[in-house]
């Protein structure tokens, strides 16, 4: 899992790696990244709007923007102060290995938009390790009514991925040899 580092082409779509399908064309989306408190640094939440692809492989947000800190791209028009020393940097890209994941669910609110929410644990430095018992969580709001099929694709890939990764982990037993 990292943030930052998904190479786009002109038209603002992320590069395959090799052998890399997309499942999903690029779907408008509104995230919002909630990072636990660490030893690293208090608890903090980013917010972008952007698009977002499925892969056989991780899933891919993009940004529409090159936001600063604490803004959104709603707001990129209005004049902004220069971030904080400390400020995190600003989200313009996640992607999320299925082996990362632990966790995907749509939710369904009484009282506000349906949203995907995936909790997962950072493989990379780029967000700090949450600890023992902790996951980072990533609240996905999906446009054009596309969210529950997003969500079973997710799903069904995360699964596939975890059982690809047990059936590694299982040693092949010998071949039984009659004497």
């Amino acid at each position: 899992m990292s943030v930052n580092s998904v190479q786009v082409d002109q038209e603002r779509r992320p590069a395959l790696q090799h052998g890399e399908n997309f499942l999903t064309p690029g779907h408008t989306a509104e995230v919002e990244l909630k990072v636990p408190a660490t030893i690293q640094g208090p608890k903090r939440t980013e917010n972008a709007k952007g698009n977002i692809w499925v892969t056989d492989k991780r899933v891919l947000f993009v940004a529409d923007t090159l936001d600063t800190p604490g803004t959104s791209a709603s707001a990129a028009n209005v004049p902004s102060n220069p971030p904080d020393y400390d400020a995190p940097p600003s989200l313009s890209s996640l992607e999320i290995p299925y082996i990362s994941m632990r966790s995907a669910t749509y939710n369904l609110p009484t009282f506000s938009a349906n949203h995907l929410l995936l909790t997962f644990i950072p493989s990379s430095s780029s967000l700090p390790d949450p600890g023992t018992g902790q996951y980072i969580e990533l609240k996905i709001w999906i446009g054009e009514g596309a969210g529950h099929a997003i969500w079973k694709r997710i799903e069904g890939e995360r699964i596939r991925a975890a059982e690809r990764q047990n059936h590694s982990e299982e040693e092949d037993l010998p071949a039984y040899a009659p004497a």
